[in-house]
């Protein structure tokens, strides 16, 4: 079956990617004019207000009425939430944490870790046995460490730099001896605190955790006391694992604090987005969140292992409550979440003589109040117009906005001060001795001297009800919404109703949801689907029943589009060539063959649903509508029905949305 099965997917491929890949590089298609007839407007609305129709979903929206349908979406409070997903949801406890207790629960270094860090010598040695021994003649170092006791020369030995001992040969030796030893016991410390399955199981056992049945796997934990048992099933295969999410994430909450955090957040929005009813909000945190792109794994100064815990946050608290509010309130939210303070390094932007007015003038202040409230070691670094310059180009006028590069030095300058607390605690303030006080001109309005804070502000202010932002973020939601080239008419459209309702995100989708072009033959499969969006469409689709995201995140990254993962500010591409190519379709297929054959750890799909359904059946249930012919030429009379329901997901016209 494998044999036949790869045979028809080429000839899927070789059929139908030629006029797809032609029909995204010639541009959007149709006319825009043309209103769609009535079946397909259904399936327009479902392939870009969700990630996808579900089984019965064609038929809800018809029962409800498009019209309305579309307003309950544009107002989620009114839609029940999913119990489902409530339910699903409820385990990963890390998604309703602030980032705080995250910090304080899931992002202290580990035990083994702090092995490796030297012993304090001020703790151990005078002030005289540190000069000897550090700064001191062969023979001073050679009497301070004789006169040690043997533990406590150990301890000194750890933090020697060896060409400190080259002229002590009886000493150098004892230095590599105590290194080893501490190598050892920190190695002996790890394996106690992550045994691998040999310390853990009888080899008999060991066979059953790794190849078992669930019932069997099952019948071993059972016989397992539950330390043991939380520590068995953090360790085993993928495919195993994943029957048993609940012990495994609790083997990572033992084993791997920090990555749990991450783990939870790619749970929420996968789950999100595969059960909520409130199908809108999740498309528009996904594409704000993109749009405001933060990379997971930014490294940062004093916050290496905080950076991770405040995703969660910045996704929950500043994106979510604002994606269908007003755009300023959304600018302010990005800008102030430490997350963002972090990424674009706005945190560390100051005046360049803010140093020496810690100490003197109206800043003045002590400076163990500066401790307390910056993260340690902290350098004057000056100015930085990273924020400054993404805030222009991507967040709010575009690259061709009309700003120069001294209003980008102009924003910057009106954002220094906005910075974080204290590692443990990143959450925004402002710090006035920070700021720069001087006049500021921002695309030729006038900012007075002495503002403080409020010279962000007004730089929202500005920004916000700018023509070119209101152009820039139309065109932005139209791409994702209706075509890679919207038509220009209705940008400027959406872009009036920006304007006129101070930046009213609802009323700009409104616009667009009510147009013509929305609902035309123009759109009409008009984009294609990111690889987040193909395999949360293909889960709805066929009515998955999704346990576990371990193996589904993986996939999701093999194709291309690492959840949390885009290092650039300018997120993930939202037209169709960047994910165009025939490797690109061909992974694809190859996630749709696993995902009908079981082979996804985490998802179970029932294929005894398409028992005895030929192609145009099979085409109907996954896509809402029957497939174009040159698909149904391409794999008819084609192997069996579940073969039949992976080429359709694989296919290019299900990656079309």
């Amino acid at each position: 079956m494998k044999r036949s099965l790869l045979l028809v997917a080429t000839a899927t491929i070789a059929a139908a990617t030629l006029p797809f890949l032609s029909l995204f590089a010639a541009g959007t298609p149709g006319p825009f004019e043309t209103r769609l007839p009535p079946d397909r407007r259904v399936i327009q609305v479902l392939n870009r207000l969700t990630f996808g129709p579900r089984p019965g979903d064609v038929e809800e929206v018809r029962r409800i009425g498009l019209e309305k349908w579309i307003d309950l979406q544009l107002h989620p409070e009114r839609i029940p939430e999913s119990p489902v997903l409530e339910t699903r949801l409820e385990p990963y406890e890390t998604l309703r944490m602030d980032f705080v207790t995250v910090l304080k629960d899931y992002m202290q270094p580990q035990p083994a870790m702090a092995m490796l860090q030297a012993p304090n010598l001020n703790t151990l040695m005078s002030q005289e046995e540190r000069r000897k021994v550090m700064n001191g003649t062969a023979e001073e170092r050679r009497a301070a460490l004789v006169a040690m006791d043997p533990e406590k020369r150990k301890q000194v030995l750890l933090t020697m730099p060896p060409t400190n001992l080259e002229s002590l040969p009886e000493f150098k030796q004892e230095a590599d001896d105590a290194r080893k030893a501490q190598q050892q016991q920190m190695q002996a410390e790890v394996r106690k605190r992550n045994p691998p399955l040999e310390d853990l199981l009888a080899p008999e056992q060991i066979a059953i955790a790794r190849n078992g049945s669930p019932e069997q796997v099952k019948a071993l934990f059972d016989e397992l006391d539950p330390e043991k048992r939380v520590q068995v099933a953090f360790r085993l295969p993928p495919q195993v694992g994943a029957e048993f999410p609940g012990l495994r994430r609790e083997g990572m909450r033992a084993q791997q604090p920090q990555q749990l955090v991450s783990s939870d957040l790619r749970a929420g929005k996968l789950l999100r987005a595969v059960y909520s009813n409130q199908q809108l909000e999740e498309v528009l945190v996904d594409f704000w969140f993109n749009h405001f792109n933060v990379y997971e794994g930014k490294s940062v100064q004093n916050a290496a292992l905080s950076y991770r815990a405040l995703l969660t946050s910045y996704e929950r608290d500043a994106i979510r409550p604002h994606v269908l509010g007003h755009f300023k309130d959304l600018l302010l939210a990005v800008a102030q979440h430490p997350a963002m303070l972090y990424y674009l390094d706005n945190w560390q932007s100051m005046a360049p003589d803010a140093d020496d007015r810690l100490q003197v003038g109206p800043f003045a202040r002590p400076f163990v109040s500066y401790a307390v409230q910056q993260p340690p070691n902290r350098q004057p670094h000056g100015l930085n117009e990273n924020y400054g310059r993404e805030l222009m180009e991507l967040h709010t006028m575009g690259v061709n906005g009309g700003y120069t590069q001294q209003d980008v030095i102009e924003v910057a300058r009106c954002f220094t001060g906005w910075t974080v607390r204290k590692p443990n605690d990143p959450g925004f303030i402002f710090l006035d001795f920070m700021h720069d006080e001087g006049e500021k001109t921002v695309l030729g309005h006038k900012i007075a001297a002495n503002g403080g804070e409020k010279d962000g502000l007004q730089v929202f202010d500005i920004l916000a009800h700018h023509p070119a932002t209101a152009h820039f973020i139309s065109k932005q939601l139209a791409q994702r919404f209706v075509a890679d080239e919207p038509p220009p008419a209705l940008v400027d459209r959406m872009a009036q109703t920006f304007l006129k309702t101070d930046g009213d995100l609802r009323a700009v989708l409104q616009t667009m949801f009510a147009s013509q072009e929305f609902l035309s033959e123009g759109a009409w499969q008009a984009k294609i689907k990111s690889p987040f969006e193909m395999v949360v469409s293909a889960l709805r689709a066929t009515g998955a029943d999704t346990l576990d995201i371990g193996a589904l995140n993986q996939k999701i990254s093999d194709l291309g589009e690492p959840l949390y993962g885009k290092v650039e500010p300018n997120g993930y591409p939202l037209t169709g060539d960047a994910w165009l190519g025939t490797a690109d379709l061909l992974g694809r297929l190859s996630f749709a063959t696993a995902l009908v054959t079981g082979k996804v750890a985490g998802v179970k799909v029932d294929a005894t649903r398409w028992d005895g359904k030929d192609a145009a059946a099979i085409s109907r249930d996954l896509l809402g509508r029957q497939a174009a012919p040159e698909t149904l030429e391409a794999i008819s009379p084609g192997p069996a029905p579940a073969s039949l329901a992976a080429l359709i997901i694989g296919s290019p016209e299900f990656n079309r949305r």
